[in-house]
């Protein structure tokens, strides 16, 4: 088993990380945050999990999330890639000098917007009940290799239930979260010709432990697995190795830690770590953001 980094965004155009929670904010209240997230990788992980070469790929991504509580128990959440920008570099051979040129394409991702419900919103322990609902607005065949992405093209669903503890007056909480995720069609409109895609449904879990040690900072491990359960009529990936693609499996380890500045601003940074993985780009993924606390 390799233990490398990868990158913990994929689908936090479907899923936010900070939306894993059983607690939601109180009416009139919310989280609110300008991120930006980076990928560079010169390997992939195959369909069998293994690491091969490729040529380098980068992917950085520019997101909106937000959170607003409706009333104390129906949380908004909007999580919205507004600007992703993927490159593959040249390649010079290093016999006869010959050069394969690079290519790049900038659009908009795929939005996902829905609601969390607090099933159960007081006390120590809490439970709550998710659905995203993803936009088909970015872009799956771009660039002038067409092999360039800021969607995978498809509508997409993912309902989860949440569970969380605080360990008060421990200043330690911790989450546990399960669910589904459907992932719909798409066509890669290529000048060669259309080619249709049944996107794999996903089976989704993730887990967070926290601490907070004082007024300003708050840190947390967080675990985030995928599995394609391989209902899809077509295999293997599209686009250029992407984290966009189809049968995407991993399970991945993010620290995070968050720096609250006064009352309502802070800053925060993860980056992500692999167990395994399949069909996705195997390099570190660096996350960084500014957040407004509504209160």
């Amino acid at each position: 088993m390799r233990f490398v980094l990868l990158s913990a965004f994929f689908f936090s155009l479907i899923v936010s990380l900070h939306a894993q929670s059983g607690w939601t904010p109180p009416r009139g209240e919310g989280y609110f945050k300008l991120s930006q997230s980076m990928i560079r990788a010169g390997q992939f992980f195959n369909p069998d999990g293994d690491l091969i070469a490729i040529t380098t790929t980068s992917i950085y991504t520019t997101s909106l999330y937000g959170e607003y509580g409706i009333t104390d128990r129906l949380t908004a959440v909007l999580s919205a890639p507004v600007f992703v920008r993927s490159t593959i570099n040249k390649r010079e051979s290093s016999v006869d000098g010959f050069v394969i040129p690079g290519d790049e394409f900038n659009g908009l991702g795929d939005i996902a917007f829905g609601g969390r419900y607090g099933l159960i919103h007081r006390g120590p322990v809490v439970l709550s009940a998710s659905a995203l609902l993803k936009l088909p607005s970015g872009e799956n065949a771009g660039g002038q290799s067409e092999l360039l992405q800021s969607g995978d093209g498809a509508w997409g669903l993912t309902a989860m239930l949440h569970a969380s503890h605080s360990f008060y007056p421990a200043p330690l909480y911790a989450t546990l979260s399960a669910g589904y995720q459907w992932r719909g069609n798409a066509t890669l409109d290529y000048s060669s010709g259309p080619l249709e895609i049944n996107y794999d449904d996903a089976f989704r879990a993730g887990g967070e432990f926290g601490w907070t040690p004082g007024d300003h900072w708050q840190f947390a491990l967080k675990m985030d697995l995928v599995l394609a359960l391989r209902n899809g009529s077509s295999g293997g990936v599209t686009g250029s190795s992407s984290i966009f693609g189809n049968r995407i499996t991993y399970l991945s380890l993010i620290p995070e830690a968050n720096y609250i500045i006064g009352t309502h601003f802070g800053l925060s940074a993860s980056v992500g770590t692999v167990l395994l993985a399949q069909n996705i780009l195997a390099a570190p993924s660096f996350n960084a953001g500014f957040f407004y606390l509504l209160k």
